[in-house]
């Protein structure tokens, strides 16, 4: 059975949809792999840049490459300073216009429709820091920035090296977007639903927005962060009937361009969203609460865990500083004990003792609050993170290193001591809150750590099971020996590796420490009552001096 989000599960059940159509058998090509790793790592605030942004951007960076995707015609009207004109349908096939895969890339067209198309198919490629500008140049307008009729030559050079599978599956998804740019409007979607089923109708919100918003009758929910992960459920006609849609029409774009760039030729994005569709007074279905039958941890689990950023949210100590001077509105907390604050913490961090979290969450009642959480040494901070990112708190991050990392680099700390802002806690799903507050009720002294000594000791006197999460890549340079090797990103779908017995000594381990204290925690969430995880990681280890084995293969 695919794994949901928790609320995701709930629409599973709520939603029921049968579909005349044959699933997609798993394809191992280049296409669909790129595919995947573009939909594990999308880019913050789905690639969205402000007017207001974009207009100090580009006085602060002249490099910085301003491209229109609208027709020749729309583009000789009036457009961006210094914008080239590349239309929509021919972008793969004037990549020599673009510079490097690495440089700074902003995409426009009249309203973002057809740009966030034109990003999603350049971040595929390859490219990593394109964005699109949002409301496009219609909203450009309205804050009456300047705007030209001057034509910008591309200054083309030699195009970037990419597959020529993957360059004609993106070429072929462009260039046959049909008449209006694949969008439907919430009317003619009405009619089309009543009129001409069957139709595949895929809401790529997050499933909290689904519970909270409600969904438009007989759509199935594939959240754009997990959306390849249903690559298997999709109709096995590439000229099946498929309209997608999200909350304002821009996922829904990201979402239709992979489609289109599978190989899906009859795809269509609801434009304005699910904002357009309540607007036009049509009929919405509501989704009921979470409930005990409803709560599925494992299926939680392994959502949360496969779909986690590059980063699996920690943060090292330079980048931590350089994001507090942008943003001294980031919310620090402290989870060390009360003595350990008081001797010296972060400026501006407030303290809650790990082991009392679940107390406090009334001292963070925003779940969209940006916030990073901190200990001594990275150990602490990536179980309380893991906590607060399960109960929804998706801006939670670890400073990696802990305060020993930001001493380290020569960043200062405090002993003052700012006043807390109570609040009042959100809204969570019982059963999941009490199973993490009872988890955190239950953390012993040493918070399940153990150091590369006692590991190396146990290894001769008592072995306990080994698990390495790291990557392929990581663990064929070396690994402990004897250990099994489970990627941390299929850590829980492959639980069927895991050992039988729920009460063997297992310590689980990464590269250093946060990785495996995520896999840990997941472990003992799932009833197992003796898993520690390795302090510092294998970078601990080989300090140490105790050895790697390489292994025949990766496995």
């Amino acid at each position: 059975m695919r794994r949901f989000t928790l609320l995701a599960l709930i629409l599973a059940l709520l939603l029921p949809l049968a579909l005349p159509f044959a699933p997609v058998a798993a394809q191992e090509n280049i296409v669909e792999a790129r595919l995947q790793a573009y939909n594990a790592s999308l880019p913050p605030a789905y690639g969205n840049v402000s007017v207001d942004d974009l207009s100090v951007e580009m006085i602060e960076n002249p490099d910085l490459l301003i491209v229109d995707v609208r027709q020749p015609e729309e583009y000789a009207e009036g457009h961006l300073p210094g914008a080239i004109n590349i239309p929509l349908r021919d972008l793969a096939k004037n990549l020599d216009a673009l510079p490097d895969l690495n440089a700074k890339i902003v995409v426009y067209c009249g309203t973002a429709f057809r740009s966030a198309i034109a990003m999603t198919a350049l971040q595929v490629l390859g490219y990593t820091d394109v964005r699109n500008m949002k409301g496009g140049f219609n909203a450009w307008t309205a804050e009456e920035y300047t705007t030209t009729t001057e034509v910008f030559e591309a200054q083309r050079s030699t195009a970037p090296d990419i597959d020529p599978e993957l360059l004609s599956a993106v070429d072929a998804a462009l260039s046959g977007i049909p008449q209006g740019w694949g969008a439907i409007k919430a009317e003619d979607l009405n009619i089309k639903l009543i009129e001409n089923p069957p139709v595949l109708l895929i809401d790529v919100r997050k499933a909290e927005e689904v519970a909270e918003q409600g969904y438009i009758a007989g759509a199935v929910n594939w959240p754009l962060e997990q959306f390849m992960s249903f690559v298997g459920e999709l109709p096995a006609d590439k000229n099946a009937d498929i309209v997608i849609y999200c909350a304002v029409g821009h996922r829904g774009n990201m979402a239709a361009t992979m489609l289109r760039i599978l190989g899906y030729t009859n795809i269509l994005n609801l434009a304005g969203g699910f904002g357009a569709w309540s607007t036009a007074g049509l009929p919405i279905e509501s989704a009921a609460p979470a409930t005990a039958e409803t709560f599925d941890l494992a299926g939680l689990l392994d959502s949360y865990i496969s779909n986690l950023p590059a980063s699996f949210n920690a943060i090292r100590a330079a980048d931590l500083n350089a994001l507090l001077a942008e943003n001294p509105d980031i919310l620090l907390v402290d989870v060390r004990t009360a003595d350990e604050f008081d001797e010296g913490h972060l400026a501006g961090a407030i303290n809650i003792p790990l082991i009392e979290l679940t107390d406090h969450l009334n001292l963070l009642p925003d779940l969209n609050q940006k916030m990073v959480i901190y200990c001594g040494s990275g150990h602490r901070s990536a179980i309380a993170m893991m906590l607060l990112n399960l109960l929804g708190y998706q801006n939670a991050q670890s400073l990696l290193g802990g305060v020993k990392a930001w001493t380290a680099a020569e960043l200062p700390v405090t002993t003052d001591v700012v006043e807390v802002q109570e609040g009042v806690a959100p809204e969570f799903n019982p059963d999941l809150l009490a199973a993490i507050d009872a988890y955190v009720k239950a953390i012993p002294a040493g918070f399940y750590a153990i150091s590369a000594d006692d590991l190396n000791v146990a290894l001769i006197e008592n072995p306990p099971y080994l698990i390495d999460v790291r990557t392929d890549e990581e663990v064929a340079k070396g690994i402990i020996e004897g250990a099994a090797h489970i990627e941390l990103r299929s850590f829980v779908s492959r639980m069927s590796e895991w050992p039988a017995d729920k009460a063997q000594p297992i310590v689980v381990y990464c590269g250093s420490g946060h990785r495996s204290v995520i896999a840990m925690v997941a472990m003992q969430l799932l009833g197992y009552t003796d898993v520690r995880s390795l302090a510092g990681g294998v970078g601990a280890w080989t300090t140490k001096e105790y050895p790697l084995a390489v292994p025949a293969a990766a496995n």
